[in-house]
């Protein structure tokens, strides 16, 4: 198969989720040359992570998108864990002053939201370069550069590209972290949950603002509150539910139905996951880094995955 390319990059950066888009605007502050490669053609339309902090809202406003993101999210006034009745077993009020930070403590986002974002700033900034629907095929270490070879889907041929380090911000099943031949630690953390993302048809104030922790020990629920009429309920399923991650409308309904109806909502997307928490043991090797779900994973539970 043919092979082409001389481009000699600073940082290649594998994956162009919040993670690689992010570490990009940050290096081009430092005049860092970069170069994302990503296999899909466009920002994953439907929503995923959900939550972020004060913390990485000062790293958005470094790369000044904070105010236009400002429009998109909703202020999270805190977490409440509810028995099975809906009854109160413990308050965690997440103060919507500023914090030292600048920002408020907790947010709720849509995820494509943040990624539009992060795209419009980065096809502002010349020190950035994007090729997607592209699948990296190779990442070799010499002692001063990397060697990058990847698959053009759109023109059917092998490239390849050097650069000074590569960082792997491909996702949980990162490529980048297996070529760097690490290990990883398993904390033992293994459930499936059922994420389910609705659109309320109208305000249905009744639900609440506060993320909801139901502490059903047959059935554990967690209710968010997203910006607009976005909501998100995460319902541990166990392995004998929705098998073989088939997923039933009548039976979903059935499951939402303490909260919401057909007449209520639209169901936006399902997924089942295995929550998992994971890091890697090295998150670096030469000249190759990985980052976000690449170098860690963790449940939903605290809203910090992506953060």
């Amino acid at each position: 198969m043919m092979q082409t390319g001389t481009d000699h990059f600073d940082v290649v950066i594998v994956g162009f989720g919040p993670t690689g888009a992010t570490l990009a605007l940050l290096l081009s502050h430092y005049n860092v040359r970069t170069l994302i490669l990503d296999k899909e053609a466009d920002i994953y339309p439907l929503p995923r992570a959900v939550h972020f902090d004060d913390e990485i809202m000062r790293v958005f406003q470094n790369i000044q998108i904070a105010e236009a993101l400002e429009a998109h999210l909703h202020i999270n006034p805190g977490m409440r864990f509810v028995d099975r009745n809906g009854d109160l077993l413990l308050d965690w009020p997440r103060p919507k002053q500023i914090t030292e930070h600048g920002w408020n403590a907790s947010y709720r986002f849509h995820q494509p939201d943040l990624e539009r974002l992060l795209r419009k700033k980065i096809s502002e900034n010349s020190l950035i370069n994007v090729q997607t629907q592209c699948n990296v095929m190779n990442i070799e270490q010499a002692e001063d550069y990397v060697r990058i070879t990847y698959f053009d889907k759109v023109k059917g041929c092998e490239f390849f590209v050097f650069s000074e380090y590569v960082v792997g911000c491909d996702g949980s099943n990162s490529f980048a972290r297996e070529k760097l031949c690490t290990n990883t630690e398993d904390f033992g953390f293994q459930q499936r949950w059922l994420v389910v993302d609705a659109l309320l048809r109208n305000s249905m104030p009744e639900l609440g603002d506060h993320t909801l922790q139901y502490c059903d020990p047959e059935r554990p629920v967690t209710y968010c509150r997203n910006p607009g009429l976005r909501r998100r309920w995460e319902i541990a399923i166990g392995e004998e539910s929705y098998r073989d991650d088939i997923i039933d409308k009548s039976r979903l309904w059935q499951t939402l139905s303490q909260w919401i109806t057909p007449q209520d909502a639209i169901i936006e997307r399902t997924a089942i996951y295995k929550f998992r928490s994971i890091i890697a043991n090295r998150w670096q090797r030469g000249r190759l880094l990985i980052a976000g779900d690449a170098a860690h994973l963790m449940p939903p539970f605290m809203g910090q995955g992506m953060c």
